[in-house]
């Protein structure tokens, strides 16, 4: 079998699978899965699910194999790509399954038995991929032999799910460092940073995935980076944080990316300092982009375009920039300095979080006349900066002139009690008032 032969299956499945009238009583695949009959197709439509996993499962069994192949030929350098990811990306294959398609091929020559699988049409390619991964994760801190490495593959093939196998991995790699022999030369797996990776995934709703494997040293680092910006924020009526941890946690993380990008003293990206690029379209019906994250809705592009470390670049109907953003629209360090004397940090009620964790927010939004002066400025921490956008909050400047707060509402219902802010605040007696 060969090309050709694989285009005239292709070809086949395609036209059982093109919309037709019945004829003569003659149903094809499409008939079947477009209306199937209730019980009498009962069968048939289970057969044709199980032969399309194997069907599935062999196809991503010959693209991996396909894509080795075409490594071990040199063919990725002869069209000027650098691996065969990249010329599985050019044929129009998504980057993640391009390159775990590259990986599940590289690793079939070590691991026999689960090709032997893949070649019957018995193991899916993310269960391929999750057995190779495991495999190396454990081979990355101790070595195997053949034998145990064939003992180890046995083991990962009867979980049931790629996370079945990666949990599993990590124990056999627990238990072998543990039974093998210390070499006192060797560097302690807790310390050794070769062994340091991290996976950033887009997930399908357009946010991202993460995962960490750190040594002890830099995990340390991170936790004691995290530990000061995970504790709870209390509301402003005193009564606790509502945020779970986890959620306190990842808005840390996010408080360290934003005091990194706002440093000078780090390297640079494409000539200029990283940080956050917002893509701005002036055709109707158009979106707000973001040079990495994609579309974002209009709240939290008027969130980041609320801060000075990030560039808007307004873009034409074709996507050429019309304008790379005006200074007068970013808050000048001295109106920054007049709003920490004012504000003294966070001025959301309860918060007074530092001024080095804040962003400078337009009370009245920059696209609907609001100025850049410290009477149309108030200083928030990024967790109050997004209650303003997106959770209901709003601010203005009092005839104090100082930040008033109005808690979320229903518009239709009376207007709560306007809150001062942080730092001018008389709000409650409670003993567990922040």
């Amino acid at each position: 079998m060969d090309a050709t032969d694989l285009d005239t299956f292709v070809d086949a499945l395609i036209d059982d699978l093109t919309p037709a009238a019945v004829r003569d009583g003659d149903r094809t695949l499409f008939h079947l899965l477009d209306s199937p009959r209730r019980i009498l197709d009962d069968e048939a439509v289970v057969a044709v699910l199980a032969a399309a996993v194997t069907l599935r499962n062999l196809a991503d069994h010959v693209i991996a194999s396909a894509v080795a192949a075409a490594e071990r030929a040199g063919i990725p350098a002869r069209k000027r790509l650098r691996t065969g990811a990249d010329l599985l990306t050019s044929i129009g294959v998504a980057p993640g399954a391009a390159y775990r398609a590259a990986r599940v091929g590289r690793a079939a020559e070590a691991l026999p038995a689960l090709t032997a699988q893949q070649r019957l049409g018995g193991v899916g390619i993310e269960f391929a991929d999750a057995v190779g991964k495991g495999v190396a994760h454990i081979e990355s801190r101790v070595a195997l032999s053949d034998d145990e490495r064939a003992e180890v593959v046995r083991a990962l093939m009867v979980q049931t799910t790629p996370s079945g196998v990666d949990k599993t991995a990590r124990g056999i790699a627990i238990e072998k460092v543990k039974s093998h022999p210390v070499d006192d030369t060797a560097v302690p797996v807790a310390e050794n940073t070769d062994l340091n990776d991290m996976s950033v995934v887009p997930t399908g709703d357009g946010r991202l995935s993460a995962t960490l494997d750190l040594d002890v040293l830099t995990g340390e680092e991170l936790l004691a980076a995290l530990d000061p910006l995970c504790r709870p924020v209390p509301l402003p009526d005193g009564s606790p944080d509502p945020r779970p941890v986890g959620r306190r946690r990842a808005d840390a993380f996010g408080q360290i990316l934003r005091t990194y990008l706002s440093g000078s003293g780090r390297p640079m990206s494409g000539g200029v300092l990283p940080h956050v690029t917002l893509i701005r379209p002036t055709t109707a019906g158009s979106v707000d982009t973001l040079g990495f994250g994609g579309p974002i809705t209009t709240a939290t592009a008027e969130l980041i375009a609320c801060d000075s470390t990030l560039t808007t670049v307004t873009v034409d109907g074709a996507g050429a920039p019309l304008d790379v953003g005006r200074s007068e629209r970013l808050f000048t360090p001295a109106i920054r300095k007049g709003l920490a004397v004012r504000d003294g940090g966070c001025a959301h009620p309860g918060c007074g979080r530092p001024v080095s964790w804040c962003d400078a927010h337009h009370i009245t939004p920059w696209e609907h006349g609001g100025t850049t002066s410290l009477d149309n400025g108030v200083l928030l921490c990024r967790l109050h900066h997004t209650a303003i956008h997106h959770g209901g909050w709003q601010v203005y400047l009092g005839p104090d002139r100082h930040p008033w707060f109005i808690p979320p509402h229903d518009p239709t219902g009376p207007e709560p009690a306007h809150l001062r802010s942080h730092a001018r605040r008389t709000m409650t007696d409670l003993p567990t008032a922040a």
